[in-house]
């Protein structure tokens, strides 16, 4: 039972990256490794996020930064992004130009007028 389990391990781990190595083929994605901290990422020095979730940045740096803190790291994503990105259909209010949308601003007028 032992050696079953570590073979579903093994599967899953397996998996996991070739599904992660080919994300990571489609969009621009960049890994920086970050301090961990009580299940958060640290970043600016204080801040935390907590795993799994993100940062939306607005430009000139327009990414998306995730917490993956079994990694330390988080994983950024430029652009374009996966063009089946849930947060491509989010509305946005007048001024609030963060990624996805400010990836591609002459589409998003609206959103991104004043930067």
């Amino acid at each position: 039972m032992l050696r079953k389990g570590r073979l579903l391990d093994l599967l899953f781990t397996t998996f996991i990256t070739a599904h992660y190595m080919l994300y990571i083929a489609h969009c621009e994605v960049k890994i920086q490794h970050c301090e961990v901290k009580n299940g958060s990422c640290v970043y600016g020095g204080n801040k935390t996020v907590k795993d799994g979730y993100d940062i939306l940045s607005k430009p000139p740096n327009c990414t998306q930064w995730v917490c993956n803190v079994s990694a330390e790291a988080f994983v950024i994503t430029g652009c374009p992004p996966p063009s089946n990105h849930p947060y491509l259909a989010l509305p946005m209010n007048a001024g609030d130009c963060f990624w996805p949308k400010c990836c591609n601003k002459s589409a998003h007028v609206r959103e991104c007028k004043d930067i």
